[in-house]
């Protein structure tokens, strides 16, 4: 067993005695405090105060500083791979169904052709067609920006816009495209066909047609757009009242 240590002796006064422990507690007047302004300093290390809740959001901030912008990037990464996943899907499935369904053209047949001249305007095209769509499973929309050219011998005479439509499955129709003549002057073969009375080989006309048409095939739930060219050779007994349409051919 380890030794005990004896405890020091109480203290004493000069002569010996041991003081009298009532008279500590009462102080003398040297030994009272009185009253006034005192300045206790107490260690930082014994200040204890509660932080405010912000403290720990910025705390946990600056201790995961990356998560967030690790989980925005990932999300951003996984929506971009949804969006090329999806894209790719779509072409794939176009260029399959255009592959597999092979659609033919459309095709244009002049039906009748009006002419109107006026001293105070150029000269008035009315020709009148029918379009026929001969696919089975797919649709064809002729869309707003098309442009039609009348030309006579590599002369253009006339020209107008297109007008839009749109043709379901094994569908026709008939639309009316109307051209404005140029102002410049009119070949004298069309002068002479436009004077002549009745129909002769000298009246009859043969006239040329351009058109360019923006259209969009539809098969199922996809559409592709693509340019459309029509070009047709007419020929008419007479450029004026009652004009008939002797032949007429269209290719597209």
């Amino acid at each position: 067993m380890e030794e005990r240590v004896p405890l020091p002796p109480p203290p004493t006064d000069a002569h010996g005695n041991l003081p009298d422990p009532d008279h500590h507690l009462l102080p003398d007047s040297q030994n009272a405090f009185g009253s006034g302004t005192y300045v206790v300093q107490v260690p930082k290390d014994q200040i204890y105060r509660v932080p405010p809740p912000e403290n720990a959001l910025i705390a946990e901030r600056y201790r995961t500083p990356g998560q967030k912008s690790k989980s925005y990037r990932s999300r951003c990464i996984i929506i971009c791979i949804l969006i090329c996943f999806i894209a790719a899907v779509v072409a794939i499935a176009a260029v399959i169904s255009s592959r597999l369904i092979n659609p033919k053209t459309p095709t244009f047949q002049i039906q009748n052709l009006v002419f109107a001249n006026s001293s105070r305007s150029p000269p008035h095209y009315k020709i009148t067609f029918k379009a026929e769509n001969p696919n089975s499973k797919t649709g064809i929309i002729y869309e707003d920006g098309g442009h039609a050219s009348l030309s006579f011998k590599q002369q253009e005479i006339a020209d107008g816009d297109c007008p839009t439509f749109s043709l379901g499955f094994k569908d026709s129709t008939v639309f009316v495209l109307q051209l404005n003549g140029l102002k410049t002057a009119l070949p004298k073969e069309i002068e002479r066909s436009m004077k002549g009375g009745k129909s002769t080989r000298q009246t009859s006309v043969s006239l040329s047609l351009s058109m360019d048409y923006p259209i969009k095939r539809k098969v199922w739930f996809f559409k592709t757009g693509k340019r459309l060219a029509v070009s047709c050779n007419v020929t008419v007994d007479k450029l004026g009242k009652d004009t008939r349409v002797i032949s007429q051919e269209c290719h597209s």
